[in-house]
């Protein structure tokens, strides 16, 4: 807005300034007119005279001029001051409502604008009694709650101008974020495929579709049952609402299939591990890592096809090795120096019968040619049977066996499996119990269930806490084990859990180093000999 001065006169004003005039003019002709009336309808003779004549014209002018000067103080003491302040009021309030902002530079100046002119008419003589200080306060108090009003929108505006960086910060970091997660996710060397709850895929990598031959546009937005349905998808578990805080609901499974490509192309084995996405106690989706094993999976099967030919291959050297080395014991033609020579070779034909029979159990396992010969076994037998066995290093560390048997019936098992299943864990115990240590073996009937519950208790040196969740694996044997007896294959507890499993079994543990080891076994009472 122009802040100088509006003209002094301009065209509205002019009009009205006009019509003041000729009312004034027109008032001084009635006057005249009056008079003249007078005169001739009245019968007075005044107005010829000399002297009235003269007053009369006087007082018209005088008249004339008092009312042009009473009309132009009327317009400039009052009129103009008031219409210019109106004036002003609607231009500046009329420009404002266009802008997003009230402009405080523009309300300063109306403000003051208005203050002058008010000045101005209550100096005029013409409005001493003209009272506009209540019209003149509410509009002032008016323009404070504009000011006001003004200063919290600006207010806003710089707060929101600062959001808005805010925001374009957080941007960018997204962007950054979003990039290194790409990034991320292209360099996986596997298939990487993520699905919604209800299963719809909405993230791939570019290995996923060098692996299925399949493009990112036939995945993205479909379901994984519809465009996958050899993937293993489990919306039972991810839609169950119960047990979600159970770690076992999101644990990390493995599955295996068969894929053929679009074009035919492909024919591979793929391994698929998935789990699921877990956010304040619910399940968001899933993610499934896919990666070729065809090859892999042919070069493991050769090397367990290899492990059990030689196992089997080993197994009749060693008898005639074991038979030759009974030949020489037993002869009495044949020096001490050459019998001591045969037990040692005795001893270690055992240990390789040992180590083969576990080779040979482990390839049957792993090829899946593990079939059960289920007979009666009567257990309180098959115990002292298997002490038997192990007499002589139990008597040799003076070990004391403990035998809590209060399970008095039959099983229904494979002789040959359960001996390797309580011989591997009993000769343990016999192994790393120490010198004047105790075994106890308790038996019992589980209850509401058709299975019995083995416990075999030792005082040997246990395992370390950090170790314990390897105990299991292939091949892996505890550090103090192998300080303690440097001889072992590591193979014996991992046949353990395997045929216990697949007996429909279950077996655990609990140790503290130095302290002994409690194995536990879980044995269904009829195994079901077709697996």
């Amino acid at each position: 807005m122009n802040k100088k001065s509006k003209p002094l006169i301009n065209a509205v004003m002019f009009r009205v300034f006009t019509a003041l005039v000729l009312l004034c003019t027109t008032i001084l002709y009635i006057v005249v007119l009056g008079l003249a009336y007078v005169q001739y309808a009245g019968g007075i003779d005044i107005i010829y005279t000399d002297a009235v004549t003269h007053i009369l014209v006087t007082i018209v002018i005088v008249m004339f001029i008092i009312g042009w000067f009473f009309s132009y103080t009327l317009y400039v003491g009052i009129i103009k001051p008031v219409y210019e302040t109106l004036n002003i009021i609607a231009e500046t309030v009329s420009s404002l409502l266009g802008k997003d902002s009230i402009d405080k530079e523009h309300i300063i100046y109306l403000n003051e604008f208005v203050a002058n002119s008010l000045s101005q008419l209550n100096k005029s003589s013409l409005t001493n009694k003209i009272n506009l200080s209540l019209n003149t306060e509410s509009y002032l108090n008016k323009l404070s709650e504009l000011m006001k009003q003004n200063e919290a929108l600006i207010s806003s505006k710089e707060k929101l101008a600062n959001l808005v960086n805010e925001l374009e910060e957080q941007q960018k970091l997204l962007e950054l974020e979003k990039a290194k997660t790409t990034a991320i996710i292209d360099s996986i060397p596997n298939g990487l495929l993520v699905t919604s709850k209800d299963g719809n895929i909405f993230l791939v990598n570019q290995e996923l579709e060098k692996l299925l031959d399949i493009s990112t546009n036939n995945l993205l937005g479909k379901f994984i049952y519809n465009v996958l349905p050899y993937i293993e998808y489990d919306p039972i578990s991810l839609n169950s609402t119960n047990n979600i805080e159970n770690s076992h609901v999101l644990i990390k499974k493995i599955n295996s299939f068969n894929y053929v490509s679009p074009d035919k192309k492909k024919n591979m084995t793929i391994e698929n591990t998935y789990s699921h996405i877990k956010l304040n106690n619910d399940i968001l989706g899933s993610v499934y890592i896919l990666r070729d094993t065809t090859k892999e999976q042919a070069t493991e099967r050769a090397q367990k096809e290899f492990v059990s030919l030689a196992s089997h291959q080993l197994r009749t050297p060693i008898t005639s090795i074991k038979w030759n080395a009974e030949i020489i014991q037993t002869s009495k033609s044949i020096d001490e120096e050459v019998k001591l020579a045969a037990n040692d070779i005795y001893r270690e034909g055992i240990r390789m019968e040992r180590l083969v029979n576990a080779l040979l159990n482990l390839s049957r396992i792993d090829l899946g040619k593990i079939k059960f010969n289920t007979q009666e076994v009567n257990l309180n037998q098959y115990i002292d049977e298997l002490i038997s066995t192990m007499q002589s290093d139990i008597d040799i560390k003076n070990i004391t066996i403990n035998k809590n048997i209060n399970f008095k019936g039959v099983i229904i098992n494979d002789i040959s499996y359960i001996d390797i299943i309580l011989g591997n864990i009993l000769y343990n115990a016999v192994r790393y119990t120490n010198v004047n240590g105790n075994i106890t073996i308790n038996i019992n009937k589980c209850k509401d269930i058709d299975k019995i519950n083995i416990e075999i208790i030792d005082t040997g040196i246990g395992i370390p806490i950090p170790q314990q969740s390897q105990i299991f694996s292939r091949l892996f044997r505890a550090d103090n084990a192998k300080n303690c007896q440097p001889d072992g294959n590591g193979l014996g507890l991992y046949v353990v859990k395997k045929l216990t499993e697949l007996m429909n079994g279950s077996v655990w543990f609990e140790s503290k180093e130095n302290q002994g080891t409690t194995f536990f076994l879980e044995l269904p009472i009829v195994i079901n000999d077709k697996i």
